[in-house]
């Protein structure tokens, strides 16, 4: 699992905990999506760094 960082239309930036997977039936591989965790500018409110704090929690 990982923290990806999705860029909004917007501007702001999405925190996600996303997982890597392989298809069974193709063969390829995806991404599922865990937990979202919300914007990056209201979660800066709450903890110093979020990036760092949920790419621990992510691991």
């Amino acid at each position: 699992m990982f923290l990806k960082k999705d860029k909004r239309p917007n501007g702001r930036i999405y925190l996600s905990i996303v997982e890597s997977y392989r298809d069974p039936q193709t063969k390829k591989p995806k991404q599922r999506k865990v937990k979202s965790l919300g914007f990056l500018d209201e979660l800066e409110k709450e903890y110093d760094d979020p990036i760092a704090h949920f790419s621990l929690v992510a691991k």
